[in-house]
């Protein structure tokens, strides 16, 4: 992609993938690296290990034998995915910068600091039942300073061609275009959609002024309304991208609180509930 002046221009991703028993590939990881290898971006992998759970009823003796056993498994599910996943992208061409074996489990903050020297991380989708990868996609959202693109379960095909931005005229709506700027300079079409009604947007920018700003980077961009209350917006947004073909939704991500154990906006949780197109999405 071609970097703009004083503007935002991605050089390296980092792909976050689960360590699999038999590896099929991952969403995340075809998408990151059919990108780099169209692109030319770097990219670095993070693979997460199964955690090692407490066994309940042993010894103590027998206990840490087990806990020896399970972290050996873990750490050795991790090297296999790690190296299949290697396999892949040298075979697509891609330079791969980084890759990373933590420990066993989720922890996401050594992914944070990972996350924090890239220009964009990509992860599965996942839904509210797997608390532990949910939080990793909370943490790098809220806490690694960098745009989150999340692809869902079914997959996708790179590039993004068709690209819908909800568009609320916030700051986080704000944010998450700029961080977009090189995927919507290559779209065929770029849409902003505004819901109406479902909150107070009188304060807000325009959806004519983000118009006008893409314009400056060369970004032709269609502007669409929809009426809706805050329970239904989430499902026109959803309803509007599956009815126009889109495949990439650009979206801020809102929080109601700016404690850590914020509670996610309604439109943000559903999205991160149900992904059903490529997310690229920014706090």
């Amino acid at each position: 992609m071609e970097p703009e002046s004083g503007g935002t221009s991605l050089t390296c991703m980092l792909a976050g993938i689960s360590a699999q028993t038999d590896f099929q590939g991952a969403p995340a990881l075809s998408y990151a690296t059919a990108l780099a290898a169209r692109d030319g971006f770097e990219l670095s992998l993070y693979v997460f290990a199964p955690a090692v759970g407490s066994p309940a009823l042993l010894s103590s003796t027998a206990a840490l034998d087990w806990v020896e056993r399970e972290t050996a498994r873990s750490e050795e599910l991790s090297l296999l995915t790690r190296q299949a996943a290697r396999r892949l992208i040298a075979e697509a061409g891609v330079r791969l910068v980084a890759d990373n074996a933590p420990m066993p489990g989720r922890d996401p903050v050594p992914f944070l600091h990972a996350a924090r020297v890239h220009d964009l991380t990509v992860l599965d989708a996942t839904g509210p039942d797997d608390a532990p990868a949910r939080n990793v996609i909370e943490s790098a959202l809220f806490d690694s300073g960098r745009p989150l693109l999340i692809i869902p379960s079914q997959g996708a095909l790179p590039p993004p061609r068709r690209i819908l931005i909800a568009w609320d005229g916030s700051a986080r709506s704000a944010r998450a275009v700029k961080e977009a700027l090189p995927f919507l300079r290559l779209a065929d079409k770029v849409t902003a959609l505004t819901v109406t009604d479902e909150k107070d947007l009188s304060q807000m920018t325009r959806g004519a002024d983000l118009k006008t700003y893409l314009a400056r980077h060369g970004i032709g961009c269609e502007l669409a309304t929809l009426s809706g209350k805050a329970d239904s917006a989430a499902e026109l947004i959803r309803s509007f991208a599956a009815s126009e073909a889109m495949d990439m939704l650009v979206m801020g991500a809102f929080v109601h609180s700016r404690l850590r154990q914020a509670i996610l906006g309604g439109v943000t949780t559903s999205f991160l509930d149900d992904c059903p197109l490529p997310l690229l999405t920014a706090h």
